[in-house]
């Protein structure tokens, strides 16, 4: 039967959803913008995180795109399980990509010491050293995300770690860059997604069922929020969520608040990120944390585990458009409702990725879906979506591309003295907030013309 001029028996599974790449190039665009102001201190607040609890637009943007790796992954896994995959081979590729995406993310964090170092240090051994480091992380990261030509990449890999260790010895094993690669923070944007992909995939091959996938949500929520609430910290007692981040000035037996507070200084220590660290007048680090650390990682699995569930459904009931759409409507409201019932015990925080915070959020990222899903793959109105689609059909290349270029745009020196970023910043017209937002906007606009260039090209960068 016709739903307004579309064949609903079509929409599924004979081709993939716009609407699901769309809203993945809405989240990644998002996420360019919100990363690339101009300016640190000049932004509109919904721009910014909220300072603790409670929530911004810009604090939708990361469990979106968990939600959407949930829901992809039930338009993958099953169809390759029908056509003989067994899930043992399945997870193994899912831990290969994870590791690939994991040393993306370590990648993204430490290129920078490849091509700006102090030239004092630059002789062959370290010349050597970042050869091999490049050579060696990109054997590694083609290799893990799977080829054709593996005898040519096991080549390149063999020989970046040669020449890596090769003009680490040469310098007496001391370079800036090696330095860095000790110090890497752990956590990170691109490690939490694969975590994520990680564990929801071995929960999703070990119990499949929707019905299981839901008791594990349920079960791995109830507990975090139950660890963060009730359990006592040591030194500290019972947690308290309504703290925020503590200073120089918190006294020493108040600064772990929480158990993410707690877990990330005596685990990840100076590994984490860098802003959120304290140091004594000795330099002594006495506080670390990390918006990606570990404990926080449970809760953002059920996020990955709610798109599962979406994906279930959509590919139940794809054959009928009306009863798909009119399911994920009800449920988005039914979650959003059930997360701002939660906050009302567990409060709605993104730094501590809290229970409430997962149901809301995957409550947003259904009903935004639902929107999409209704105007472009059933009632056909795709063109405007198009930049978007394009998007989130590379996403990781653009997410990681575009942080590479934003570095560089930072470390890049004018003739004035200024990055070539503050020189293109004061070049905005209006006020410092208008000009910083609309150096995003162009950030983005930038990655969307090279997005849609790849797109018609059929050329699509996957880990």
């Amino acid at each position: 039967m016709p739903v307004n001029g579309a064949n609903v028996n079509t929409i599924f599974p004979s081709k993939r959803l716009d609407s699901l790449d769309a809203l993945r190039g809405l989240t990644i665009a998002a996420m360019l913008l919100v990363n690339n102001p101009g300016s640190w201190s000049f932004i509109y607040w919904p721009l910014e995180h909220a300072a603790w609890n409670g929530w911004t637009f810009t604090d939708l943007v990361f469990p979106f795109f968990l939600f959407m790796v949930g829901i992809a992954m039930m338009f993958s896994f099953p169809k390759r399980l029908a056509q003989g995959a067994s899930r043992a081979e399945l997870f193994g590729h899912v831990a290969r990509r994870s590791a690939a995406l994991m040393l993306l993310g370590y990648w993204g964090s430490t290129w920078t010491g490849v091509f700006w170092t102090n030239l004092e240090v630059l002789n062959m051994g370290a010349i050597l050293h970042r050869i091999g480091y490049v050579g060696g992380m990109l054997g590694a990261v083609v290799l893990l995300a799977g080829t054709q030509n593996s005898k040519r990449w096991w080549g390149i890999f063999g020989a970046g770690v040669l020449l890596f260790v090769t003009g680490l010895a040469l310098n007496g094993f001391v370079d800036p860059l090696f330095s860095r690669i000790l110090g890497i923070r752990i956590p990170g944007v691109l490690v939490r997604i694969a975590w994520c992909y990680f564990l929801a995939s071995g929960i999703y091959f070990l119990t499949p069922s929707p019905s299981a996938i839901l008791k594990w949500t349920f079960g791995l929520l109830a507990v975090y929020a139950v660890w963060m609430q009730l359990i006592p910290i040591p030194g500290f007692g019972m947690p308290d969520l309504s703290r925020g981040f503590p200073t120089l000035d918190t006294p020493l037996n108040e600064l772990f608040s929480n158990w993410a507070f707690y877990i990330d200084y005596h685990v990840l220590g100076s590994h984490t990120w860098s802003a959120r660290q304290l140091r004594d007048a000795n330099d002594l680090l006495i506080w670390s944390f990390d918006p990606e650390g570990f404990i926080s990682t449970i809760s953002a699995t059920c996020s990955v585990l709610l798109g599962i569930l979406a994906g279930q459904w959509l590919t139940k009931h794809g054959k009928d458009a009306s009863v798909a759409l009119n399911g994920t409507f009800v449920t988005a409201g039914w979650l959003l409702g059930l997360g701002l019932v939660m906050s009302i015990w567990i409060p709605i925080n993104k730094n501590l990725w809290t229970s409430s915070y997962t149901v809301f959020t995957a409550g947003m990222a259904l009903m935004t879906l639902s929107i999409l899903f209704h105007a472009l793959d059933i009632k056909g109105f795709k063109n405007w979506a198009y930049p978007f689609v394009a998007y989130g059909r590379n996403a990781i290349f653009a997410f990681v591309a575009s942080g590479m270029m934003a570095s560089a745009m930072g470390l890049i020196t004018m003739s004035d003295g200024t990055s070539l970023k503050a020189f293109l910043y004061n070049a905005m017209p209006g006020s410092p907030e208008f000009a910083s937002f609309v150096f995003g906007i162009l950030f983005v606009t930038f990655w969307a013309v090279i997005a849609i260039v790849l797109d018609r090209r059929k050329i699509y960068f996957k880990v």
